[in-house]
């Protein structure tokens, strides 16, 4: 009699665990369902995800209005990208290379009776799209140029354009 209730005795502790996880599993469920239940009826919680899908709303509207009230033709400003520098014997034209991607290759320099000319352009394809800048900048040099001697160098993110004057 002894060795039978030895061989009863893994199969009690066997269906004991598994009624043990069954409830635990049960009991865990119905926290978490009543929990949730109890949350979402509470008017506080309703009120608060109803003013934060309010708030995204609004911002998203905002967004569109300003997108809708934006020229498409309207040139916007930009950064001053060219300074010109008048120092005793030369002028320097520095020309900002940050908004053009660092390439001196997107910039150009015309001089034309005593007109310098700078100008440029730069395709950059963002999430919205494709979106194209272009510049262009002129100014009159009043002194008598070396045309023959004017030099263009990059240093860092700067394009500097020298002009000598003539002696």
């Amino acid at each position: 009699m002894l060795e039978e209730e030895k061989s009863h005795h893994p199969i009690l502790k066997f269906l004991g665990i598994v009624l043990a996880t069954f409830i635990g599993a049960y009991l865990a469920f119905y926290f978490v369902v009543d929990t949730t239940f109890n949350r979402m009826m509470n008017p506080d919680y309703q009120i608060r995800k109803m003013e934060k899908m309010m708030r995204h709303q609004e911002k998203r509207l905002h967004k569109f209005e300003d997108k809708m009230m934006e020229n498409p033709f309207e040139p916007r400003m930009a950064p001053m990208l060219v300074n010109l520098v008048k120092e005793s014997d030369e002028y320097k034209v520095i020309v900002n290379l940050k908004p053009l991607d660092n390439n001196e290759k997107n910039v150009n320099v015309k001089l034309d009776n005593n007109i310098v000319t700078v100008s440029g352009e730069m395709e950059k394809n963002e999430r919205g799209g494709e979106r194209i800048m272009n510049f262009s900048q002129s100014f009159y040099l009043d002194e008598a140029l070396n045309i023959d001697k004017m030099t263009k160098e990059r240093k860092g993110d700067k394009y500097i354009i020298t002009i000598p004057f003539k002696n």
